[in-house]
């Protein structure tokens, strides 16, 4: 009777125990009385840009779950403001049922902070033994790593003075130049924004004894992976003509330039390219 029973809950547990292609498996199962909570899988990677979030289900091994079941659980790592757990510690199964979900969902930062460990741990307060068989030794924990989605820049590199080649690129006055049809000329200087915690941003002013490009203060945020800008505002007032719609953007990190293209007006598209001196 006793060997019965126990192949009774090997096919009962076998039954939950279907894992995903990237999460690893334990074919291990063993019988308890009370019933048992357990993780499905100990380890699993997150993209640091998946909005979704990574779901870690928990499993529950026993006859029957006539009342529902609390289950309470810690998560740790070094830098929990990489992620959030949405409920906060708790989760219930259901009545009835069999399995619950823990969701993480990471942070998509734009630091370059390497990839991040995040342990989640099933509670001994849940109502239930945790771990296979109870015992708190096995799959009662899984390992969650963030992976870095961003890429590395030293942005002090990119203080400094800048030259700015700028031109209307099509139509009726395609090579003509903004600073030609006014009478003007541009040079801007980059500098730190010691206010973003990223590290990825700097301000642009107009140098002394050239005429205004862009409005003193104007933003430029480097977005590190693709290797294009923003610039804040995000329609920046050109020469005091008109604002400029950016539909593309490019810097390089060889030559320290800065390449924006889009129109100053319908029917004048634009370019401007910022060359560090």
């Amino acid at each position: 009777m006793k060997k019965l029973n126990k192949y009774f809950y090997f096919l009962l547990l076998s039954s939950l125990f279907v894992l995903s292609s990237c999460e690893d498996e334990n074919p291990t199962f063993y019988k308890n009385a009370e019933g048992f909570i357990q993780f499905s899988a100990i380890s699993a990677d997150l993209a640091e840009d998946n909005t979704a979030g990574l779901v870690s289900t928990v499993l529950f091994g026993g006859a029957s779950n006539d009342d529902g079941i609390t289950v309470n659980y810690t998560v740790t790592s070094d830098d929990n403001t990489r992620f959030t757990d949405p409920n906060n510690g708790t989760i219930e199964i259901p009545a009835g049922e069999r399995t619950a979900e823990i969701v993480i969902i990471p942070v998509d930062n734009a630091r370059t902070d390497g990839n991040l460990e995040i342990v989640i741990e099933l509670s001994a307060t849940s109502d239930k033994p945790v771990g296979i068989g109870g015992e708190g030794v096995n799959n009662n924990t899984k390992t969650i790593t963030i992976v870095d989605n961003d890429c590395p820049i030293t942005i002090a590199d990119w203080v400094g003075t800048y030259t700015v080649d700028e031109v209307i690129t099509d139509g009726g006055n395609a090579g003509l130049s903004l600073a030609a049809a006014f009478g003007e000329s541009y040079q801007v200087e980059l500098s730190l924004d010691t206010t973003d915690p990223n590290g990825i941003t700097v301000i642009v002013n107009n140098s002394a004894g050239f005429n205004t490009y862009m409005p003193n203060g104007t933003k430029i945020i480097f977005n590190t992976c693709p290797g294009t800008v923003t610039l804040d505002p995000a329609s920046p007032l050109i020469a005091g003509f008109r604002n400029m719609t950016i539909e593309s953007s490019e810097y390089d990190e060889n030559n320290f330039s800065i390449k924006c293209t889009g129109p100053v007006r319908s029917d004048l598209p634009y370019e401007f390219v910022l060359t560090k001196q």
